[in-house]
């Protein structure tokens, strides 16, 4: 499947999953940022939120045999972000093989982009402790909610 519409990160009508955060005053460093820890927890609620809404439910956890992993993440941080106030993360597939996932995903506030992340994912067998295919059913729930995609 190839994507139809050129994809351009710093434009949010570019991503098709989105969130909503809160920005708490405790994400702040000491000079009054959101600070980077803060923003890994945003840009990690949306994958999170996204690989359970594409699975129909919470995977993993103890009784749950799959889970997702970072493999690799790059963030730039683009302008300062202040309390309080909330933050809109879209989150895209760039590419899904069969055991991995890379997302793009943008930070706004205020309409504004503040942030921008690539992120490869491994989907992740809890008992074997290796990778595992993504199963078709999700694959499919995470092409219709953040497709579509370039596939190899």
């Amino acid at each position: 499947m190839t994507e139809s519409a050129e994809f351009n990160e710093r434009d949010a009508a570019s991503y098709r999953y989105w969130i909503e955060e809160k920005i708490r005053f405790a994400d702040l460093d000491p000079v009054g940022h959101v600070n980077n820890n803060a923003i890994g927890v945003y840009l990690e609620s949306a994958r999170v939120t996204l690989f359970a809404d594409a699975a129909g439910k919470m995977y993993g956890g103890r009784e749950g045999r799959q889970s997702w992993v970072v493999a690799r993440i790059e963030v730039d941080y683009l302008k300062e972000m202040h309390y309080p106030g909330t933050v809109r993360v879209g989150t895209r597939i760039e590419k899904l093989g069969n055991s991995s996932i890379v997302v793009r995903q943008g930070i706004f506030k205020d309409g504004e982009l503040a942030g921008l992340a690539r992120v490869i994912g491994v989907c992740f067998d809890m008992q074997e402790r290796k990778s595992m295919r993504i199963p078709d059913g999700q694959r499919e729930g995470l092409v219709a909610l953040a497709g579509p995609v370039v596939q190899d």
